[in-house]
This record gives C-alpha cells, structure tokens and sequence, in this order.
C-alpha cells in the first residue's frame, strides 16, 4: 500500500495567510489573489478541513475558526514530507537519501507504525508526538556518526526548557524529565569509512501523545498538565537543531 505524503504547497501558505488576516473572504477574491478558479479554491479548503483546519463556508465567504496547529509542511521554513501514517521515519528518510534528495530534508509522521531506536527498540509513536527524521550530509567518518547526538539531544532539552521544564540528558541522547524519557535520538547513516554519504537523525519526543505507565516515561502534556502547540514546539525544535548542529562546522 502506497504511503501518502503531504508535500508543501504554495496555494495553501497563501490560502491560510488570506484566511488569517480576514475576518470573511469570497471564494472569488480568494481566487483572484492566488491566480486560480473558485473550484480550485474549494478543493484547496476541502483538503484543509479534512486535515483538520474548521472552515466555515458562509454565502459571504469562507472563515477560519481552528488550526489544528501540526508541523504540515506548509506550516514550516524548512523543506518537508509529511505522513498521516507511516511504518517509520528513518525508512522513508533512508530511501529518499538513497534516490538523492538534498539535506535539511524533514519526514515527518503523525504516526508511526514501526517506529524504532537505538539497538532495535520499538518506539511507541501514537498521535499527539513530534515523530521525525531529517537528511543530512555531514563531512565526517562513518567511526564518528556519534558526534551528532550530544547537539542534537541539547537541541532538544533547549526547546523543552522553553516550556519552564528541566530536562535531563544522557549520554546516549537520551532526555528525560524528573527522570522520565521524554525524547530518543537515532543516528544511521550510509558511506565509505573514510566519509559518510548520508545521514539520518531521527528523533522523537513525546509532546500530547499518551505514555504507557509501565515504560517509565511522560511527555510534555503529563508534566505541564495542558496541551501543547505542536506546531509551534516543531518550529522551535528544528531551528535550534539546525543551529546546534551548524554551529559544530559538521554540517553546511
């Protein structure tokens, strides 16, 4: 079975900016700003709703009442494949490396069916986390794909502590809160001894998503008693990893 992936899309950054800086808009002023028919304009708020976007559709226009505030690719500044459903990140990342998609390339998942970490763990991916892989190209060995994590799991802790929380991390990568894993990191990469060809990061961190009690972890939610903004905790997360990660001279 064919995965779906929901790729960026001008048409919806355009559509969602007009629809958040009016309080009603028509379908044909919509339509005449973006340079497409009032049944293209319909199909594009068809797919947003079904995505969870609430639109209403009036005789006056069309109103956005709800966001559902996930890391769609339309919703980010970095380049972006997003799956409703997926076996695992690092897979699709891995096979889209394989074929020669660019670095800084970030697959996404609302689920994972098969999802892993290190040592071949499965990872419990529910709804409700942050469940990623990204595509990088660093210049070092395949010896030293371990240098990656120390910044990629402080990437982490960062946008967590921005939340008024203290976590803690390993030195595998691994960060927890008051104890409890919260995040897991996992590093594959492909290449010569002498220099890697690619590289996946995975990461995943348990933000709205429910925790089994017997894992010993929590997430985000648990420990600040309220939901989270998916959306913006993605935002926030990729660009401190990508500062992190460029600020040790391994990644262009």
């Amino acid at each position: 079975m064919p995965r779906k992936v929901l790729k960026d899309s001008r048409i919806k950054r355009e559509l969602l900016k007009i629809l958040r800086e009016n309080d009603i808009v028509s379908g044909d002023e919509i339509g005449t700003k973006l340079g497409i028919s009032r049944v293209a304009v319909w199909k594009h708020v068809k797919e947003l709703i079904e995505l969870g976007y609430k639109i209403e559709s009036t005789h006056r226009g069309y109103k956005l009442l709800k966001e559902p505030n996930k890391p769609y690719p339309w919703e980010l500044d970095v380049k972006a494949y997003y799956y409703l459903s997926v076996d695992s990140t690092m897979n699709v990342a891995k096979e889209l490396a394989e074929k020669g998609e660019e670095k800084w390339t970030f697959i996404i998942a609302e689920e994972q069916t098969a999802g892993r970490g290190r040592l071949k763990r499965s990872w419990i991916s529910q709804k409700g986390g942050l469940y990623f892989s990204v595509i990088l190209k660093p210049r070092i060995k395949l010896t030293e794909i371990e240098k990656i994590l120390i910044p990629s799991s402080r990437a982490v802790a960062k946008t967590i502590q921005e939340y008024g929380l203290v976590p803690q991390v390993s030195q595998a990568g691994d960060v927890f809160i008051n104890g409890k894993k919260v995040s897991g990191i996992l590093v594959e990469a492909e290449g010569e001894l002498d220099m890697v060809d690619f590289l996946i990061l995975g990461i995943g961190v348990n933000i709205n998503n429910e925790v089994p009690e017997e894992l010993n972890a929590t997430s985000l939610k648990k420990e600040l008693g309220k939901e989270i903004n998916l959306l913006e905790f993605s935002r926030k997360l990729f660009a401190n990893l990508m500062k992190e990660l460029k600020e040790h001279n391994l990644f262009s």
